[in-house]
């Protein structure tokens, strides 16, 4: 199963994720979605290019482990299973 993605969680290229939800939060975190902001120390900034269109947070795909970046990345989450998969 897939865990959710959280700001703070990371990607492959060493990343990190900088926003999500304004409101919806798992375990104390802001869950990320397609569209939020992200960084990159190969890209510089890069926002999150994936989500799953079957599972919406605030008007946004949520973004789940394996999810890509804008700049080729794959998300990790800290999670490890959110029920989705």
């Amino acid at each position: 199963m897939r865990g959710i993605i959280r700001v703070g969680d990371g990607h492959t290229h060493g990343g990190r994720v900088e926003s999500g939800a304004e409101i919806s939060k798992v375990m104390g975190r802001a869950v990320a979605r397609f569209g939020d902001a992200c960084s990159c120390p190969i890209h510089g900034d890069c926002t999150i290019a994936a989500g799953d269109v079957a599972f919406h947070v605030e008007g946004q795909a949520a973004a789940f482990d394996g999810h890509e970046t804008s700049c080729g990345a794959r998300l990790i989450a800290s999670v490890s299973n959110s029920g989705r998969t």
